[in-house]
């Protein structure tokens, strides 16, 4: 069974290429394109996931989970029920569902192996990615490729076929904000930049939207009464109520709340003026992002289309505002779908399947962009004192991937049998050599050093890959031996916890 899996902040979806060549949708159990992102815990073995884990957070919201996916790539302790959690375990759950409903779907036994192309935003950093794929083999698939969330887009829309064109993907979901620059030629896509916010998207103007209901609720109650915020069974009802109303109003201009707490009852008109205003600042941001991934791609890049992507770029005033900025109306279809479509056309290629089956995934090449700098902690050497540290980008944002550096170093002690390796990320917006903005992603150690003396020279090399993972590899100059690295992914699970993971996961009963 070949799938695209779209691992959504709020929603998720799955799709393969059926026996004609079409890229189409797996509907879940209960005929839903898409899945609700959320796990709700019934017991130590048993969850919900989707439409009735969303509806059962109001009454457990202690219970349940959502808008996981933001955690990703972190140590974010949780608990259920005694039983302890990672965002990995949490976010397998959900491709679990995933990968169930595609076989019931597709009438495909149960025994039967699983490839997948498993997209991720493409602002994800090494953690997150790595954190995508220990969940993705936690729930059983054999991942293909972690593919960048607007490439997958792009292979959907038909754009990797136009014929060199210069298109920007906007992709505002539920939890993430990505904007790519990619380069399209007789049937490749290639990113020529990328930039994003991971914290920005739907479910934050959802948020903002709520609390301006709850705060018109509270006008309406009488002195010394409870406060509908401190409800928060309420507080879980108004946010579905809120993201419902950012829906319709896509597509009419009205649409109609009703609250009701301690007796009182509030009936507000929600119009697209009230979500344009509680979402301006955000939408600002984007566009902020989008100015400095244009400086990024490049002085001459001349954008000839807009791409949208995500549920959120269905709002009114995202269209507005591109417009304005690009002369044009942007490309908006099927923005919730397009990536697991894209996934699925990608999956299909990289599984080998035949080319009779296989008339939409052509031979399209898909060439990504690593989001942020990665480079090593280096101690000084000109430093007096040698205790000054920075970090040394040796691969820098937006470089094509897969890349591959290799940069000297030196030992710092005599006799030295070990050198600790520890890689950082770019953690802002603009890559730094201070340690305070960046973020360690890898922390290891080479070891079997034949006691090199100080300022023996050690190459190491940083390679990076399509799907953005990383690897490292260093060589004694002196002898000319590889070194054995044993390292650990900042935020990720180790691999025998890797291995628990596993068993957890295939062991919880799921419904929807």
């Amino acid at each position: 069974m070949i799938l695209g899996i779209d691992l959504g902040t709020t929603y998720s979806a799955v799709a393969t290429v059926d026996g004609s060549g079409v890229p189409r949708m797996i509907p879940n159990r209960i005929g839903e394109l898409t899945t609700p992102s959320v796990v709700s815990f019934l017991g130590p073995n048993e969850v919900e996931v989707g439409s009735v884990a969303k509806e059962r957070r109001a009454m457990d919201p202690e219970g349940t989970v959502a808008l996981i996916k933001r955690q990703m790539g972190t140590d974010y302790p949780l608990q259920f029920h005694g039983e302890p959690h990672t965002p990995e375990s949490v976010s397998a759950l959900i491709l679990r569902a995933l990968v169930e409903d595609a076989r019931a779907g597709l009438t495909v036994p149960a025994g039967e192996p699983v490839q997948a192309v498993v997209t991720v935003p493409a602002y994800f950093g090494t953690s997150e990615r790595e954190a995508t794929q220990q969940a993705a083999e936690a729930a059983g698939i054999e991942v293909l490729e972690l593919v960048a969330e607007p490439v997958a887009a792009a292979l959907h829309y038909g754009v990797a076929d136009a014929s060199n064109r210069t298109i920007l993907v906007y992709d505002l979901g539920g939890g993430t904000f990505d904007c790519t620059v990619l380069r399209c030629t007789d049937g490749s896509v290639a990113a020529l930049a990328t930039d994003g916010d991971s914290h920005l998207g739907g479910a934050d103007v959802d948020e903002r939207l709520g609390y301006t209901l709850l705060g018109q609720l509270a006008d309406q109650l009488p002195a010394g009464a409870d406060d509908p915020a401190d409800d928060e069974a309420l507080v879980q009802e108004v946010m579905s109520l809120s993201e419902t109303a950012k829906r319709n109003l896509a597509n009419k201009e009205r649409h109609r709340v009703t609250l009701r707490h301690a007796g009182h009852v509030l009936r507000v008109e929600v119009d697209r003026e009230m979500v344009a205003t509680v979402s301006r600042d955000m939408i600002d941001r984007t566009m902020t992002i989008v100015e400095r991934l244009l400086a990024a791609a490049g002085a001459g890049v001349v954008i000839d289309e807009v791409v949208l992507v995500g549920g959120s770029s269905r709002l009114p005033a995202v269209a507005q505002v591109l417009a304005e900025r690009f002369g044009r109306p942007p490309l908006l279809r099927d923005p919730e779908l397009a990536v697991a479509l894209g996934a699925a056309i990608r999956a299909h290629r990289l599984a080998g399947a035949p080319a009779s089956t296989a008339m939409f995934a052509g031979d399209s090449q898909a060439v990504a962009v690593l989001p942020r700098a990665v480079g090593l902690l280096v101690r000084d050497s000109y430093d007096p004192a040698g205790m000054r540290e920075f970090v040394q980008h040796m691969v820098l944002a937006n470089t094509p991937l897969p890349a591959q550096v290799t940069a000297p170093f030196t030992t710092i002690l005599n006799h030295q049998r070990s050198v600790r390796i520890q890689v950082y990320e770019q953690a802002g917006a603009i890559a730094s050599e201070d340690l305070e903005h960046n973020r360690r992603v890898l922390d290891g150690e080479f070891t079997d050093l034949p006691e090199l003396p100080a300022g023996a020279r050690v190459d190491v090399t940083l390679s990076v890959g399509t799907d953005g993972r990383l690897s490292v590899e260093a060589r004694e100059v002196l002898g000319g031996g590889q070194l054995r690295l044993e390292a650990y992914v900042e935020g990720v699970v180790d691999g025998a916890a890797a291995k628990r993971l596993s068993a957890t996961t295939s062991a919880m009963v799921i419904r929807q």
